[in-house]
């Protein structure tokens, strides 16, 4: 293995680091955790083109980012999209024997964890869950957590990913010498960031040059994430997979906005946006008025590009 930068790190107690596997692209950047707010120090990147590249594309951008940034932290959190991704959300319903007491965290990761337990899919390896909403007594409530009552239902969120893949990973992160304290779904970070502006039913299309990623959120949680293996370079063909996350939306449910980011700065999201506003959402999927279509602008220093590493270091601002 050749020598790299990032292995001469002298680690920071405040600093964190994000590494953020998208559709083509790897991205790696250190953040500053100060009085609740994170600041970036610095930030690696390398394209890739297959699945097979992932490794020596991660080792590149971690090495671009400790050129830049030498004190180099030796634990961090893992992001993640398309591949084999695959997510399920389950309905957990049960009664409580107490309704006066407040639901606890322990309760609601009992639940999840029970869910967990009873998933099986071949060739499948967990890596993420999450309890996304709740029903208490028939009120529909965004965090269960020290509310009170007895008919209780959970929507528990979990992703999935090839146990080959995850295996790489792992090897990856053991290479290297990195302790990955999270793994999440790239995502369902960045829809968090939209939830959090009040945005409630709407398909986060996250567009690469082959690939791309629908995020189906329904009252403002996530409901299923949708690698596709169609991008910026066949515009014709999109539509289709437009067609395919319309049908995970709960019935009676459309979305009222479709909000595009870029996976990398060479996907021009300025000739998509025509394709969705031209697409006849009233004639071919029964909408009764056209979707909002949004490009992603530029959060603080972060380009519509790098909005999954930004939204994944808002995850640890909520920590």
């Amino acid at each position: 293995m050749p020598s790299f930068n990032f292995l001469k790190r002298k680690p920071k107690s405040k600093d964190f680091l994000i590494i953020e596997i998208g559709l083509e692209k790897i991205t790696c950047a250190i953040f500053k955790k100060d009085e609740g707010q994170v600041k970036l120090e610095g930030v690696g990147k390398k394209r890739f083109s297959s699945i097979e590249e992932v490794f020596d594309a991660t080792l590149e951008a971690l090495d671009a980012l400790a050129a830049i940034v030498p004190d180099f932290p030796s634990s961090g959190s893992l992001g993640i999209s398309g591949s084999s991704l695959e997510t399920v959300t389950t309905i957990a319903r049960y009664s409580r024997p107490n309704p006066k007491k407040p639901i606890s965290i322990h309760e609601t990761e009992d639940t999840l964890h029970q869910v967990v337990k009873g998933l099986n899919r071949q060739g499948k390896k967990i890596f993420f869950s999450s309890v996304a909403s709740a029903n208490i007594d028939n009120v529909r409530v965004t965090n269960p957590l020290g509310l009170k009552g007895e008919k209780i239902e959970l929507s528990c969120f979990v992703a999935l990913k090839d146990t080959s893949e995850m295996e790489l990973l792992d090897r990856l992160m053991n290479e290297i010498d990195l302790k990955i304290e999270k793994t999440i779904p790239t995502s369902f970070a960045v829809a968090n960031t939209l939830a959090e502006k009040n945005l409630k039913d709407v398909l986060v299309f996250r567009v690469g040059t082959e690939r791309s990623e629908l995020t189906v959120m329904i009252d403002g949680h996530v409901s299923e994430i949708l690698p596709v293996g169609l991008g910026a370079s066949s515009p014709k063909l999109l539509p289709f997979t437009w067609k395919v996350a319309i049908k995970k939306f709960d019935k009676g449910k459309l979305p009222d906005l479709v909000w595009l980011f870029a996976d990398h700065d060479q996907v021009e999201l300025e000739k998509i946006k025509p394709v969705l506003l031209e697409f006849p959402w009233k004639e071919k999927l029964g909408f009764q008025l056209d979707p909002r279509v949004e490009v992603a602008g530029n959060i603080q220093s972060f380009s519509q590009s790098d909005i999954g590493i930004y939204a994944l270091s808002q995850q640890e601002v909520e920590e």
